[in-house]
């Protein structure tokens, strides 16, 4: 297979040479090992990665790559969504004060690593399958080592890509950031993360488990276009205009939809050939149902496309809105969470980066409401909501304040990039090097992100 470098070349006829590495560091090793038959000189770290405790004092998150002066400041800044959602460049305290439920399982996977830090043999130990990406973040700028066919999710690879790149030159300094190398997949989840390989992987969602796997986030936050949905930020305006309203190109005030005014019914539009068992006893726990506007969609189908397949903002004119997994987690439900409505899960199995926001129940800090797997009380629950709408209400502005408003912001996905960066350097014990030796020539890796965007196509 073509490398990235030789696709490259034969597309442009010349890569732009980054800055070399630096490999002065005098506390330093240097190892050599096989890259694709290459000899790549990495340095190892001096001392071990420090644990989830000792993680404010990290160099890695130091006040010094952000805006702020002194730690004054850092105490009086409060996040304010309509200033602060859509600023993908807060500094790291910022976040943390923003976010706090936000970076849970990078911890645990920081902590399972403690004691036993990556290693770039184990990071070349992984074959990349189809549908992964092997990359370099060096000094705060991105680049492509490598990556497998991707017939079915290559704008996912794009998108996220993309996402990762938007988080690193939106803060100053950012060359401060630690370097890191890293393989992610763009399939549902991370094959191999089941036990039969324990090499890390960032994936999109994970199950208790999956160990190796090191959550990130996806890639709906840059756009889903195969499903008709767009840039993440114009997705939200949407949404928020059909809750709040909103003022159209000449001028025009467009109401809002009160909740109370919502059409009280639960609301599901998906495949049920991506998890026929847990979807299938949902389309049953809801057929013949008048509470219920539940139907399966069938995508190779015109028919099915015209009459069922809904706008994402158009499911928050729904009182209620169902999420179901499918092959593993299902991309919609970040959307649905930002809508004022009542969001009905069944017990999730695959968890996100989100979901330590989550709380269940028709308590007052409650913004969701979880029914059983086999959604056997869901009935009981949504009639419960429609008995007393206001605790229905109250979980629906729950779900706005916790996750359209904070844990859903265009601000914290990039602070998770940021945070994942930091911890999963944390517990490498190498600094990877973007050159190898080949034949008496020292060479380049990879490619920088701006060129692979471009050329990146060539399947």
């Amino acid at each position: 297979m073509m490398t990235l470098l030789q696709r490259a070349q034969s597309r442009t006829r010349f890569l732009a040479i980054g800055a070399l590495l630096s490999l002065t560091f005098v506390t330093f090793l240097v190892f050599g090992t096989r890259d694709r038959g290459d000899v790549v000189r990495y340095v190892l770290k001096s001392s071990k990665p420090r644990p989830p405790s000792e993680c404010s004092s990290s160099p890695h998150s130091s006040s010094s790559w952000t805006s702020w002066k002194n730690q004054s400041e850092s105490q009086s800044w409060e996040f304010i969504v309509e200033r602060d959602g859509d600023n993908y460049g807060l500094s790291d305290e910022q976040c943390q004060i923003a976010f706090p439920k936000l970076f849970v399982e990078i911890e645990k996977s920081a902590a399972r690593r403690k004691d036993n830090p990556i290693t770039f043999k184990e990071l070349n130990s992984r074959k990349l399958q189809d549908a992964m990406v092997r990359g370099v973040i060096d000094r705060g700028e991105l680049y492509l080592l490598d990556y497998e066919p991707q017939p079915v999710t290559f704008t996912r690879a794009k998108a996220t890509l993309s996402s990762l790149h938007r988080a690193l030159t939106a803060i100053p300094n950012r060359h401060e950031l630690p370097s890191v190398e890293f393989i992610f997949t763009t399939e549902d989840f991370a094959t191999g993360g089941d036990g039969q390989d324990l090499s890390a992987i960032w994936s999109y969602s994970k199950r208790d488990g999956d160990d190796a796997v090191w959550l990130m986030p996806d890639f709906g936050y840059w756009s889903w276009p195969e499903v008709k949905v767009g840039p993440y930020r114009d997705v939200r305006r949407r949404i928020a205009t059909i809750d709040d309203g909103g003022v159209t190109p000449d001028g025009k005030r467009i109401p809002g939809i009160a909740f109370k005014d919502k059409k009280k019914q639960l609301l599901w539009r998906g495949s049920v050939a991506t998890e026929p068992e847990v979807r299938g006893k949902l389309l049953k726990a809801t057929q013949r149902k008048s509470w219920a506007s539940v139907h399966a969609l069938d995508w190779d189908s015109r028919d099915d496309i015209d009459h069922y397949l809904l706008p994402m903002e158009d499911h928050c004119r729904y009182m209620f809105l169902a999420h179901a997994e499918g092959r593993s987690f299902s991309g919609r439900g970040k959307y649905l969470l930002n809508c004022r409505s009542v969001f009905v899960s069944h017990k999730l199995v695959w968890r996100e980066a989100h979901h330590a926001a989550m709380i269940s129940g028709s308590g007052p800090d409650a913004n969701f409401v979880e029914v059983d797997r086999d959604f056997s009380d869901l009935e009981q629950k949504i009639e419960f909501l429609l008995d007393n709408p206001d605790v229905a209400e109250r979980i629906a502005n729950n779900a706005v304040r916790t996750f359209r408003d904070r844990y859903l912001t265009p601000a914290a996905e990039a602070c998770y990039w940021r945070y994942l960066i930091r911890r999963y350097a944390d517990v490498c014990d190498f600094e990877p090097n973007l050159y190898a030796d080949s034949k008496g020539e020292r060479k380049m890796r990879g490619v920088p992100f701006e060129t692979w965007v471009l050329i990146g196509d060539e399947q």
